[in-house]
């Protein structure tokens, strides 16, 4: 009950937005300048207006539509029940009906019958009652009502107080403006208290000779003027008349003597448990919107915003349908509170659960403010359960790239790729599993926030090695089946459409026989790019992207093979030292045992560890040494490609070494684990022997977050750089396709604004 929907049309940032069904508890979130602070304005401007007061109007949206408007809706349906109950006959019940469910309202036309406000239906047609009005402002600054009775405006604004609090803006140290907002949530008549009876009262009760009292007063009448009291500020003296003072105070201490957070905190502490406590016996339902809480608060101090007016919430709240004993059946008040805090989201969606909503604020691409109710009351307990800072930032980001783990989180947040295509700075890396996957994701919140998601294909496709067959899982049917459910038109526009025909094309793969290559590694006369190809084709729409095996096998593909090569010789020429108390001594001894020609590798290996330390050592011994790395690295490589000629069987014997998997899924732990033994146990031992051989000194870099990514990265760009700083990011983008296609996606979708 209360505020039930906003709609805003031309003022601000606003085109034309509707918010429905406020909730008890609102979290507003967005990025910065998307119109969050602008509906606070429209807000009090709204109210401004009730009141009469002189404001200057809001700018329009459009300067060509010669006005804008701003209408509110309430539910009076308890209001309505209250005030038309022959039993309530007191003067303010008598009041608001008179003024909002008086039979006048009810128009008689010929043929029909018309309700004009405060009516949108008859109630014996809907036993839900609104009352809209809308403030129409015009070019020339005039304002309109659609409620012509300036004494209905003045009830509403009475039974639906509005107070905003911009936090940054709060006085923190004089809290009197809490006086006015107490004074504007009751219905008690204090009109009925006539001055002559209360100065009776007050002479008797504490004047020591009858009447000095009222002579007192009588005194300080004649000698000063004064303007009267507002009915508002009768409110507030008769009630701190009674109070032990109207000195606030914090933790029993002068305001000034605490910090400015801790009052900031305890302020709006105040203010929401007098909003709650005052209100669940009055008409009255305030509604309150409070601009970015968590400023000038410690996280953990902010966290206790939302848990104390949880506490609040809670011990007001009725537990059953009918009204129990010291229990509640009035409404809350409606909160709205924008924020950028990442724990105020996290704790509104684990301490209100389906008694809140999240109201997402964009830009779309024409500037205007787009406003997205998410779906954020999960019925998954594990999600709110596991649900922390690290996922509720996502409902703040400007791009979300989902991935699947580690090594993909350090490839996107690299600091030198970061710099080379700024758009990765911009963007949210995420590694989820499918629980959180599911609720986070923008499609199920419906956050207006562009993101990708990162699969490998062998999430949606196996290969039956024992029985030589290609075959989707569940998944990859799913996502065939669906573009062919989609796509059912007639037969010419079947013909004519690509992602029908790609998904016949697909189901035709599955469970297809396929034949392998001698040892193992690839497929023969099968091609699983032109699979992958048509995956992403139809996984486009959903925003998911596979990879063609992993991400290691993205970085590591025919286009970065040379690459490839040229790190690891970088590896070796700069990250190996010797590690010796006597270096000079050492070098020499081996020199004369083995050949510097023949025997580099022998040499090599006892020379040098992965070290970067520095000696003293003479020009000929640092040229000797520089010599023996430049034959080593030769040596091992010429060897490695002599070993293995064929390209691809050199990517997918590195991929297997760098923890990536075959063009045939296959992992070097998973080989073990398959039947049928898909790759050969030469090739096997021929690794293992890489491992712990030729490339030995790879061994540290070999492991999924050993750093290997971040030092291949660092190297390529630096090595590009070295030979055209002006071609660096075009020589990158050749190099890594898949790369630049998860960029090049980001890069887009934040440039349309959201909206692809």
């Amino acid at each position: 009950m209360g505020l039930q929907s906003i709609r805003i049309k031309n003022l601000l940032s606003f085109d034309d937005v509707i918010i429905n069904s406020l909730e008890d508890i609102n979290c507003i979130i967005g990025m910065n300048n998307t119109g969050k602070s602008n509906l606070m304005k429209m807000l009090k401007y709204f109210y401004d207006k009730l009141d009469d007061i002189k404001v200057i109007p809001p700018d329009f949206h459009s300067s060509y539509t010669p006005s804008g408007s701003i209408t509110l809706t309430y539910d009076v349906t308890r209001i309505k029940k209250i005030v038309m109950n022959a039993n309530n006959d007191g003067r303010f019940h008598k009041h608001i009906y008179n003024t909002l469910f008086k039979p006048q309202s009810f128009i008689r036309k010929p043929h029909r019958l018309v309700f004009s406000f405060p009516f949108n239906f008859p109630s014996t047609f809907q036993r839900k009652s609104t009352y809209s009005i809308t403030l129409t402002i015009s070019k020339d600054d005039s304002v309109t009502w659609s409620i012509k009775d300036p004494n209905a405006r003045r009830l509403i604004k009475t039974l639906f107080p509005f107070f905003h609090i911009e936090t940054r803006h709060i006085d923190l140290y004089d809290w009197n403006s809490i006086w006015k907002m107490v004074s504007s949530i009751n219905s008690f008549n204090f009109s009925e208290i006539k001055k002559e009876d209360l100065l009776e009262f007050l002479d008797e009760k504490i004047s020591t000779k009858r009447g000095n009292y009222k002579k007192y007063i009588e005194r300080v009448e004649s000698a000063i003027h004064t303007k009267p009291y507002s009915y508002k500020d009768k409110v507030v003296n008769y009630l701190k008349i009674v109070l032990d003072g109207d000195i606030f105070t914090n933790k029993g201490e002068d305001l000034h003597v605490q910090s400015d957070g801790t009052n900031s905190h305890k302020y709006l502490e105040v203010i929401l448990s007098l909003l709650i406590s005052l209100t669940r016996t009055e008409f009255i339902n305030p509604i309150i919107y409070i601009d970015e809480p968590e400023i000038g608060l410690h996280p953990k101090l902010s966290e206790s915003f939302i848990e104390n007016l949880s506490l609040i919430y809670k011990k007001y709240d009725k537990t059953t349908e009918e009204i129990e004993p010291n229990k509640y059946s009035t409404p809350y008040p409606t909160f709205l509170f924008s924020t950028h805090s990442s724990s105020l989201l996290k704790l509104t969606l684990k301490s209100f659960l389906h008694k809140q909503q999240i109201l997402h604020f964009s830009k779309g691409s024409d500037g205007a403010t787009k406003i997205s109710k998410l779906n954020s009351k999960y019925d998954d307990a594990r999600f709110i359960n596991m649900i922390s800072d690290n996922e509720a930032r996502l409902f703040f980001s400007e791009y979300i790239l989902f991935v699947e783990g580690a090594t993909e989180v350090e490839l996107f947040r690299n600091y030198n790729l970061q710099k080379l295509f700024p758009v990765l700075k911009r963007l949210d890396v995420y590694d989820c599993d499918e629980v959180m996957l599911k609720n986070i994701n923008p499609s199920y919140s419906n956050a207006a926030i562009p993101f990708l998601i990162v699969k490998d294909i062998d999430q949606i496709a196996v290969v039956d090695f024992e029985n030589a067959k290609f075959k989707f899982n569940a998944k990859g049917k799913a996502i065939i089946n669906k573009a062919i459910r989609n796509n059912k038109l007639d037969y010419f526009s079947r013909r004519r459409n690509p992602f029908f025909n790609t998904a016949k094309f697909l189901a035709s793969q599955d469970g297809r026989n396929v034949t392998f290559s001698d040892n193992g590694l690839r497929f023969k006369q099968f091609s699983i790019g032109r699979i992958i190809s048509g995956v992403n084709s139809l996984s486009s729409r959903d925003n998911v992207f596979y990879t063609s095996t992993t991400i290691e096998g993205s970085l590591i593909n025919e286009s970065s093979l040379e690459l490839f090569s040229l790190w690891i010789k970088n590896l070796i020429m700069k990250d190996f030292g010797i590690n010796n108390g006597n270096p000079s001594k050492m070098i020499d001894a081996l020199l004369q045992k083995y050949n510097i020609k023949t025997q580099s590798k022998q040499l090599f290996t006892r020379i040098f560890s992965n070290c970067k330390t520095n000696h003293d050592l003479s020009l000929r011994h640092m040229r000797l040494l520089t010599v023996i790395k430049i034959r080593y690295a030769k040596e091992i490589i010429e060897e490695f490609k002599e070993k293995i000629p064929d390209v691809k069987d050199q990517l997918a014997i590195l991929r297997l070494a760098f923890s990536g998997k075959t063009e045939t899924l296959v992992s070097i732990e998973m080989h073990y684990k398959i039947d049928g033994k898909p790759i050969h146990q030469d090739i096997l031992d021929y690794i293992k022997e890489l491992k712990l051989e030729n490339f030995s000194f790879l061994s540290p870099y070999m492991g999924k977050t050993s750093g290997w990514v971040t030092s291949f990265i660092d190297f390529s760009l630096n090595h590009y750089a070295s030979l055209d700083k002006e071609k660096v990011g075009k020589n990158f983008r050749l190099a890594f396709p898949e790369l630049l296609h998860i960029i090049d996606h980001a890069s887009s979708s934040i440039e349309a604004g959201g909206l692809k």
